[in-house]
């Protein structure tokens, strides 16, 4: 069997079930009212996935609720990508350019 490059590689997601898991979290916390723990437990998931999938869903249009042009998938939280904190977005954290479209 051929070796991967270490454990990052094949812990990385598709890009669409990411975001269908993060949708359906965060429609169970916000519309339904649910806790990360009863979420995660509806949706066969990790408290701490379903905590992740959530934000990842959430920073995914955050430069669109404030008016910005979509930018680069950001990184998920919670991991070595973005240990604390709201992921730098650079749409979103860039001052915009003279003349640009903001």
């Amino acid at each position: 069997m051929a070796r991967r490059g270490g454990p990052y590689p094949h812990l990385r997601l598709d890009f669409g079930t990411k975001v269908t898991q993060g949708v359906a979290v965060v429609q169970l916390v916000l519309g339904q009212g649910h806790s990360f723990r009863e979420a995660a437990a509806v949706l066969d998931m990790s408290l701490t996935t379903a905590w992740r999938r959530y934000w990842f869903a959430l920073d995914l249009g955050t430069p669109q609720r404030h008016g910005r042009k979509p930018g680069p998938i950001p990184p998920q939280r919670g991991t070595r990508a973005c240990p604390r904190g709201r992921p730098w977005m650079p749409t979103l954290d860039e001052p915009p350019r003279k003349g640009a479209p903001r």
